[in-house]
Protein backbone atom coordinates (compact mmCIF):
# COMPACT_ATOMS: atom_id res chain seq x y z
CA UNK A 1 0.00 0.00 0.00
CA UNK A 2 1.16 3.67 -0.81
CA UNK A 3 2.00 5.73 1.83
CA UNK A 4 0.61 9.20 1.13
CA UNK A 5 3.48 10.78 0.22
CA UNK A 6 4.20 8.41 -2.14
CA UNK A 7 0.77 8.67 -3.46
CA UNK A 8 0.91 12.57 -4.02
CA UNK A 9 4.51 11.74 -5.95
CA UNK A 10 2.57 8.96 -7.65
CA UNK A 11 0.02 11.52 -9.03
CA UNK A 12 2.10 13.89 -9.71
CA UNK A 13 4.11 11.73 -11.71
CA UNK A 14 0.60 10.73 -13.38
CA UNK A 15 -0.53 14.10 -14.07
CA UNK A 16 3.25 15.17 -15.66
CA UNK A 17 2.98 12.03 -17.76
CA UNK A 18 -0.45 12.70 -19.25
CA UNK A 19 0.72 16.34 -19.81
CA UNK A 20 4.15 14.84 -21.97
CA UNK A 21 1.80 12.38 -23.95
CA UNK A 22 -0.97 15.40 -25.00
CA UNK A 23 2.23 17.52 -26.23
CA UNK A 24 3.00 14.25 -28.39
CA UNK A 25 0.22 13.82 -29.50
CA UNK A 26 -0.45 17.71 -30.21
CA UNK A 27 3.19 17.76 -32.14
CA UNK A 28 1.83 15.15 -33.92
CA UNK A 29 -1.51 16.71 -34.81
CA UNK A 30 0.36 20.05 -35.60
CA UNK A 31 3.26 18.51 -38.17
CA UNK A 32 0.32 16.75 -39.97
CA UNK A 33 -2.19 19.90 -39.89
CA UNK A 34 -0.02 23.08 -39.12
CA UNK A 35 -1.53 24.79 -36.49
CA UNK A 36 -4.69 26.22 -38.03
CA UNK A 37 -5.60 23.48 -39.77
CA UNK A 38 -5.05 21.44 -36.23
CA UNK A 39 -8.27 20.07 -33.41
CA UNK A 40 -8.36 20.09 -30.31
CA UNK A 41 -10.91 16.94 -30.76
CA UNK A 42 -8.31 15.08 -32.46
CA UNK A 43 -5.95 15.45 -30.07
CA UNK A 44 -8.35 14.50 -27.18
CA UNK A 45 -9.60 11.94 -29.20
CA UNK A 46 -5.58 10.60 -30.08
CA UNK A 47 -5.20 10.00 -26.14
CA UNK A 48 -8.97 8.91 -25.08
CA UNK A 49 -9.66 12.06 -23.04
CA UNK A 50 -12.66 14.76 -23.93
CA UNK A 51 -11.83 17.90 -25.29
CA UNK A 52 -12.70 19.02 -21.74
CA UNK A 53 -10.12 16.96 -20.15
CA UNK A 54 -7.70 18.43 -22.78
CA UNK A 55 -8.73 22.28 -21.47
CA UNK A 56 -7.46 21.41 -18.29
CA UNK A 57 -3.83 21.83 -19.49
CA UNK A 58 -4.36 24.37 -21.67
CA UNK A 59 -6.45 27.78 -22.26
CA UNK A 60 -6.90 27.22 -26.05
CA UNK A 61 -5.14 25.46 -29.20
CA UNK A 62 -2.79 28.49 -29.72
CA UNK A 63 -1.46 28.20 -25.97
CA UNK A 64 -0.90 24.04 -26.93
CA UNK A 65 1.17 24.86 -29.87
CA UNK A 66 3.30 27.25 -28.05
CA UNK A 67 3.64 24.84 -25.18
CA UNK A 68 4.72 22.07 -28.23
CA UNK A 69 7.28 24.95 -29.84
CA UNK A 70 9.05 25.06 -26.31
CA UNK A 71 8.86 21.24 -25.84
CA UNK A 72 10.59 20.99 -29.00
CA UNK A 73 13.58 23.71 -28.26
CA UNK A 74 13.81 22.33 -24.77
CA UNK A 75 14.37 18.22 -26.32
CA UNK A 76 17.27 20.09 -28.80
CA UNK A 77 18.66 21.48 -25.61
CA UNK A 78 18.83 18.31 -23.82
CA UNK A 79 20.31 16.63 -26.67
CA UNK A 80 22.80 18.64 -27.29
CA UNK A 81 23.48 18.81 -23.74
CA UNK A 82 24.35 15.00 -23.26
CA UNK A 83 26.35 15.53 -26.44
CA UNK A 84 28.82 18.01 -24.92
CA UNK A 85 29.18 15.76 -22.12
CA UNK A 86 30.75 13.12 -23.52
CA UNK A 87 34.21 12.00 -23.83
CA UNK A 88 35.84 12.64 -27.46
CA UNK A 89 36.39 14.72 -30.43
CA UNK A 90 33.76 17.62 -31.94
CA UNK A 91 32.67 15.20 -34.66
CA UNK A 92 32.04 12.15 -31.81
CA UNK A 93 29.93 14.77 -29.71
CA UNK A 94 28.06 16.14 -33.45
CA UNK A 95 27.09 11.99 -33.85
CA UNK A 96 25.71 11.83 -30.35
CA UNK A 97 23.74 14.31 -30.87
CA UNK A 98 22.23 13.28 -34.18
CA UNK A 99 21.68 9.74 -32.27
CA UNK A 100 19.65 11.30 -30.22
CA UNK A 101 17.98 13.52 -32.33
CA UNK A 102 16.66 10.88 -34.76
CA UNK A 103 16.09 8.15 -32.35
CA UNK A 104 13.09 6.01 -34.29
CA UNK A 105 11.48 5.05 -31.01
CA UNK A 106 11.42 8.99 -29.91
CA UNK A 107 7.84 10.35 -30.63
CA UNK A 108 8.61 13.34 -32.91
CA UNK A 109 8.53 16.97 -31.42
CA UNK A 110 6.68 19.82 -33.14
CA UNK A 111 8.60 21.52 -36.37
CA UNK A 112 9.30 24.80 -35.98
CA UNK A 113 7.94 25.65 -39.16
CA UNK A 114 5.01 27.98 -38.26
CA UNK A 115 6.80 30.49 -35.80
CA UNK A 116 5.61 33.56 -37.35
CA UNK A 117 1.86 32.01 -36.48
CA UNK A 118 2.87 33.83 -32.73
CA UNK A 119 2.99 37.19 -31.98
CA UNK A 120 4.71 39.25 -29.06
CA UNK A 121 5.93 37.59 -26.08
CA UNK A 122 5.12 33.74 -26.92
CA UNK A 123 7.15 34.40 -30.29
CA UNK A 124 10.15 35.99 -29.29
CA UNK A 125 10.66 33.16 -25.99
CA UNK A 126 10.75 30.54 -28.41
CA UNK A 127 12.64 31.99 -31.24
CA UNK A 128 15.22 32.73 -28.49
CA UNK A 129 15.14 29.36 -27.60
CA UNK A 130 15.27 28.07 -30.56
CA UNK A 131 18.79 30.68 -31.47
CA UNK A 132 20.15 29.43 -28.62
CA UNK A 133 20.02 25.77 -29.55
CA UNK A 134 21.18 26.68 -33.37
CA UNK A 135 24.48 28.83 -31.21
CA UNK A 136 25.14 25.84 -29.44
CA UNK A 137 25.57 23.63 -32.66
CA UNK A 138 27.59 26.36 -34.13
CA UNK A 139 30.08 25.66 -31.38
CA UNK A 140 29.88 21.96 -31.39
CA UNK A 141 30.98 22.08 -35.08
CA UNK A 142 33.74 24.73 -34.64
CA UNK A 143 34.99 23.25 -31.43
CA UNK A 144 35.21 19.90 -33.92
CA UNK A 145 37.21 22.35 -36.41
CA UNK A 146 39.46 23.55 -33.61
CA UNK A 147 40.34 19.85 -32.64
CA UNK A 148 40.94 18.66 -36.11
CA UNK A 149 38.06 16.39 -36.35
CA UNK A 150 35.62 18.67 -38.58
CA UNK A 151 37.33 20.09 -41.53
CA UNK A 152 36.92 23.97 -41.78
CA UNK A 153 33.47 24.85 -42.81
CA UNK A 154 31.02 27.58 -42.57
CA UNK A 155 29.35 26.56 -39.35
CA UNK A 156 26.22 28.33 -39.22
CA UNK A 157 24.95 26.70 -42.71
CA UNK A 158 26.55 23.54 -41.95
CA UNK A 159 24.36 23.66 -38.85
CA UNK A 160 21.09 24.99 -39.96
CA UNK A 161 21.35 22.08 -42.45
CA UNK A 162 21.26 19.77 -40.35
CA UNK A 163 18.90 20.83 -38.30
CA UNK A 164 16.81 21.15 -41.28
CA UNK A 165 17.67 17.45 -42.46
CA UNK A 166 16.17 16.23 -38.56
CA UNK A 167 13.34 18.28 -38.76
CA UNK A 168 12.25 17.09 -42.55
CA UNK A 169 12.94 13.02 -41.69
CA UNK A 170 9.83 12.80 -39.54
CA UNK A 171 7.58 14.92 -41.63
CA UNK A 172 9.09 12.84 -44.63
CA UNK A 173 7.30 10.33 -43.51
CA UNK A 174 3.77 11.78 -44.37
CA UNK A 175 4.97 14.04 -47.59
CA UNK A 176 6.45 10.86 -49.89
CA UNK A 177 3.73 8.17 -50.80
CA UNK A 178 4.76 4.55 -50.05
CA UNK A 179 7.56 5.68 -47.12
CA UNK A 180 8.04 1.97 -45.50
CA UNK A 181 8.04 1.19 -41.62
CA UNK A 182 12.26 1.25 -41.60
CA UNK A 183 12.74 4.60 -43.02
CA UNK A 184 13.86 6.23 -39.88
CA UNK A 185 15.80 3.85 -38.22
CA UNK A 186 17.84 3.41 -41.24
CA UNK A 187 17.94 6.88 -42.19
CA UNK A 188 19.39 7.50 -38.45
CA UNK A 189 22.44 5.40 -39.38
CA UNK A 190 22.68 6.72 -43.29
CA UNK A 191 22.43 10.41 -41.97
CA UNK A 192 25.29 9.92 -39.44
CA UNK A 193 27.14 7.82 -42.43
CA UNK A 194 26.56 11.07 -44.86
CA UNK A 195 27.69 13.76 -42.42
CA UNK A 196 30.73 11.86 -41.51
CA UNK A 197 31.86 10.94 -44.85
CA UNK A 198 29.51 12.56 -47.53
CA UNK A 199 28.82 10.78 -50.94
CA UNK A 200 31.30 10.88 -53.55
CA UNK A 201 34.10 8.24 -53.91
CA UNK A 202 36.21 10.50 -54.55
CA UNK A 203 36.24 13.82 -51.48
CA UNK A 204 38.29 15.85 -53.16
CA UNK A 205 35.50 16.09 -56.34
CA UNK A 206 35.42 19.40 -57.63
CA UNK A 207 32.07 20.43 -58.43
CA UNK A 208 30.62 23.52 -60.89
CA UNK A 209 27.29 23.78 -61.86
CA UNK A 210 26.59 23.51 -65.58
CA UNK A 211 23.61 25.04 -65.41
CA UNK A 212 22.50 28.52 -62.96
CA UNK A 213 18.91 29.11 -61.48
CA UNK A 214 18.58 32.06 -63.65
CA UNK A 215 17.36 29.94 -66.38
CA UNK A 216 14.12 29.05 -64.37
CA UNK A 217 12.69 32.19 -63.45
CA UNK A 218 10.26 33.23 -66.40
CA UNK A 219 10.55 35.29 -68.87
CA UNK A 220 8.98 38.97 -69.89
CA UNK A 221 5.77 38.51 -72.25
CA UNK A 222 5.27 40.10 -74.97
CA UNK A 223 3.33 43.10 -74.29
CA UNK A 224 0.56 42.57 -77.22
CA UNK A 225 0.21 38.77 -75.85
CA UNK A 226 -2.78 38.57 -73.22
CA UNK A 227 -2.62 35.01 -72.40
CA UNK A 228 1.14 35.21 -71.87
CA UNK A 229 0.77 38.31 -69.51
CA UNK A 230 -2.16 36.69 -67.21
CA UNK A 231 0.37 33.82 -67.15
CA UNK A 232 2.90 35.69 -66.13
CA UNK A 233 0.90 37.62 -63.41
CA UNK A 234 -0.56 34.47 -62.17
CA UNK A 235 3.91 33.28 -61.88
CA UNK A 236 4.49 36.42 -59.92
CA UNK A 237 1.35 35.70 -57.79
CA UNK A 238 2.40 32.19 -56.62
CA UNK A 239 6.40 32.95 -56.93
CA UNK A 240 5.53 35.83 -53.61
CA UNK A 241 2.60 33.52 -52.39
CA UNK A 242 5.31 30.63 -51.86
CA UNK A 243 8.18 33.02 -50.50
CA UNK A 244 5.80 34.23 -48.12
CA UNK A 245 4.30 31.12 -46.75
CA UNK A 246 7.89 29.21 -46.84
CA UNK A 247 8.86 32.01 -44.44
CA UNK A 248 5.56 32.89 -42.08
CA UNK A 249 4.07 29.35 -42.59
CA UNK A 250 0.80 29.14 -44.91
CA UNK A 251 -1.92 29.77 -41.65
CA UNK A 252 1.08 33.23 -40.42
CA UNK A 253 0.27 34.37 -44.00
CA UNK A 254 -3.11 35.91 -45.46
CA UNK A 255 -4.15 37.37 -47.82
CA UNK A 256 -3.81 40.39 -47.09
CA UNK A 257 0.01 40.08 -46.57
CA UNK A 258 0.42 38.23 -49.94
CA UNK A 259 -1.52 41.49 -51.76
CA UNK A 260 0.35 43.71 -49.97
CA UNK A 261 3.82 42.60 -50.94
CA UNK A 262 2.28 42.49 -54.69
CA UNK A 263 1.15 45.76 -54.31
CA UNK A 264 -2.43 45.33 -55.54
CA UNK A 265 -5.66 44.00 -54.49
CA UNK A 266 -7.24 41.56 -53.14
CA UNK A 267 -10.08 41.45 -55.68
CA UNK A 268 -7.01 41.47 -58.47
CA UNK A 269 -6.09 37.81 -56.69
CA UNK A 270 -10.11 36.97 -56.67
CA UNK A 271 -9.81 37.76 -60.49
CA UNK A 272 -7.45 34.77 -61.36
CA UNK A 273 -8.36 32.34 -57.79
CA UNK A 274 -10.95 30.96 -55.86
CA UNK A 275 -9.72 31.74 -52.44
CA UNK A 276 -6.70 30.70 -50.01
CA UNK A 277 -6.92 27.27 -50.44
CA UNK A 278 -6.74 27.50 -54.27
CA UNK A 279 -3.59 29.66 -53.78
CA UNK A 280 -1.83 26.87 -51.88
CA UNK A 281 -2.92 24.50 -54.21
CA UNK A 282 -1.47 26.28 -57.40
CA UNK A 283 1.27 27.26 -55.34
CA UNK A 284 2.33 23.22 -54.45
CA UNK A 285 1.65 22.44 -58.52
CA UNK A 286 4.15 25.13 -59.54
CA UNK A 287 6.60 23.48 -56.61
CA UNK A 288 6.99 20.37 -58.13
CA UNK A 289 6.98 21.28 -61.79
CA UNK A 290 10.15 23.14 -60.55
CA UNK A 291 11.74 20.79 -58.79
CA UNK A 292 10.99 18.20 -61.93
CA UNK A 293 12.83 21.05 -64.39
CA UNK A 294 15.04 21.05 -61.71
CA UNK A 295 15.56 17.26 -61.63
CA UNK A 296 15.64 16.96 -65.64
CA UNK A 297 18.36 19.65 -66.13
CA UNK A 298 20.14 16.88 -63.63
CA UNK A 299 19.50 14.08 -66.15
CA UNK A 300 20.62 16.26 -68.74
CA UNK A 301 24.00 18.01 -67.96
CA UNK A 302 25.21 15.30 -65.61
CA UNK A 303 27.90 13.00 -66.44
CA UNK A 304 28.11 10.99 -63.84
CA UNK A 305 25.32 9.98 -61.11
CA UNK A 306 26.98 12.11 -58.67
CA UNK A 307 26.94 14.76 -60.79
CA UNK A 308 23.42 14.31 -61.42
CA UNK A 309 22.76 13.80 -57.63
CA UNK A 310 24.54 17.36 -56.97
CA UNK A 311 23.48 19.09 -59.88
CA UNK A 312 19.72 18.50 -58.78
CA UNK A 313 20.93 19.63 -54.91
CA UNK A 314 22.51 22.95 -56.00
CA UNK A 315 19.75 24.24 -57.89
CA UNK A 316 17.03 23.11 -55.28
CA UNK A 317 19.32 25.53 -53.08
CA UNK A 318 19.96 28.49 -55.54
CA UNK A 319 16.01 28.18 -55.99
CA UNK A 320 15.52 29.44 -52.34
CA UNK A 321 18.50 31.45 -52.31
CA UNK A 322 17.74 33.18 -55.08
CA UNK A 323 13.84 33.66 -54.32
CA UNK A 324 12.69 31.55 -56.97
CA UNK A 325 11.09 30.44 -53.72
CA UNK A 326 9.16 26.82 -54.69
CA UNK A 327 6.53 25.82 -51.82
CA UNK A 328 8.30 23.99 -48.95
CA UNK A 329 6.77 21.04 -47.53
CA UNK A 330 6.91 21.01 -44.16
CA UNK A 331 3.79 20.82 -41.48
CA UNK A 332 0.63 20.61 -42.53
CA UNK A 333 0.07 17.52 -45.19
CA UNK A 334 -2.91 16.40 -43.61
CA UNK A 335 -4.74 19.70 -44.24
CA UNK A 336 -4.63 19.58 -47.78
CA UNK A 337 -7.52 18.76 -50.04
CA UNK A 338 -7.54 15.29 -50.98
CA UNK A 339 -6.48 15.30 -54.48
CA UNK A 340 -3.66 17.92 -53.71
CA UNK A 341 -2.41 15.89 -51.33
CA UNK A 342 -2.78 12.70 -53.47
CA UNK A 343 -0.76 14.94 -56.30
CA UNK A 344 1.91 16.19 -54.16
CA UNK A 345 2.71 12.94 -52.05
CA UNK A 346 2.72 10.73 -55.30
CA UNK A 347 5.09 13.06 -57.14
CA UNK A 348 7.22 13.14 -54.34
CA UNK A 349 7.82 9.61 -54.23
CA UNK A 350 8.54 10.13 -58.05
CA UNK A 351 11.07 12.81 -57.20
CA UNK A 352 12.92 10.73 -54.53
CA UNK A 353 12.87 7.58 -57.00
CA UNK A 354 14.69 9.89 -59.71
CA UNK A 355 17.21 10.81 -57.02
CA UNK A 356 17.84 7.50 -55.84
CA UNK A 357 18.79 6.02 -59.48
CA UNK A 358 21.41 8.96 -59.78
CA UNK A 359 22.80 6.80 -56.57
CA UNK A 360 22.50 3.60 -57.91
CA UNK A 361 24.04 5.18 -61.44
CA UNK A 362 27.06 6.69 -59.28
CA UNK A 363 27.70 3.29 -57.79
CA UNK A 364 27.69 1.80 -61.07
CA UNK A 365 30.01 4.26 -62.67
CA UNK A 366 32.44 4.74 -59.67
CA UNK A 367 31.38 8.39 -58.75
CA UNK A 368 29.31 7.46 -55.80
CA UNK A 369 30.56 5.36 -52.82
CA UNK A 370 28.04 2.79 -51.37
CA UNK A 371 25.54 4.65 -49.44
CA UNK A 372 21.75 3.62 -48.57
CA UNK A 373 20.70 5.84 -51.26
CA UNK A 374 17.39 5.27 -50.68
CA UNK A 375 16.80 6.95 -47.33
CA UNK A 376 19.18 9.33 -48.45
CA UNK A 377 16.91 10.51 -51.61
CA UNK A 378 14.39 11.37 -48.82
CA UNK A 379 16.18 12.95 -46.59
CA UNK A 380 18.20 14.81 -48.75
CA UNK A 381 15.22 17.55 -49.22
CA UNK A 382 15.61 18.44 -45.74
CA UNK A 383 18.59 20.45 -47.09
CA UNK A 384 16.99 23.15 -48.69
CA UNK A 385 13.22 22.71 -47.35
CA UNK A 386 14.41 24.75 -44.11
CA UNK A 387 16.54 27.45 -45.88
CA UNK A 388 13.91 29.69 -45.60
CA UNK A 389 13.01 29.72 -42.21
CA UNK A 390 16.38 31.41 -41.77
CA UNK A 391 18.24 32.34 -44.93
CA UNK A 392 17.20 35.69 -46.92
CA UNK A 393 18.13 36.74 -50.47
CA UNK A 394 20.12 39.67 -49.09
CA UNK A 395 22.41 37.63 -47.44
CA UNK A 396 26.09 38.18 -49.35
CA UNK A 397 26.06 34.44 -49.70
CA UNK A 398 23.52 34.22 -51.64
CA UNK A 399 24.93 34.26 -55.29
CA UNK A 400 27.44 31.30 -54.58
CA UNK A 401 28.77 30.18 -51.21
CA UNK A 402 25.53 29.11 -49.56
CA UNK A 403 24.85 26.65 -52.11
CA UNK A 404 28.60 25.57 -52.34
CA UNK A 405 28.50 25.25 -48.74
CA UNK A 406 26.06 22.38 -49.22
CA UNK A 407 27.12 20.75 -51.93
CA UNK A 408 30.70 20.30 -50.34
CA UNK A 409 28.78 18.48 -47.49
CA UNK A 410 27.26 16.32 -49.87
CA UNK A 411 30.27 15.52 -51.53
CA UNK A 412 32.92 15.52 -48.53
CA UNK A 413 30.44 15.05 -45.15
CA UNK A 414 32.46 17.07 -42.51
CA UNK A 415 35.31 14.60 -41.60
CA UNK A 416 38.64 16.50 -41.62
Amino acid sequence: MLMPGAKARTAAGDAVSKEMRLLEAAAQEFNARGIAGASIARIARAMGLTRAAVYYYVKDRDALASLCYAQACAVMRSDLGIALKQHGNGLDKLLVFLRFSLDPKRAPVAALSELDYFTGRRRAEIAAAHARNVETLRGLICDGVADGSIRPCDDEIVAQTIIGIITWIPLSVAWVEGTDETFRARTADAFCDFIVNGQAADRNFRFESPVEIESFFPGSPHAFDREANAAAKIEQMLMTASRLFNRRGIDGTSLDDVMAALGATKGALYHYLDNKTDLVARCHKRAYRLYEQFADAAEKYGRSGLERGLIGTYLNVQAHARELSPLIQMAGVGALPAAVKRDTTKRSRVLQKRFRQFGVEGLADGSFRTFDFDSQAQFGAGAFEWLPKWFRADDPRARSALAREIVTLFIRGLRA
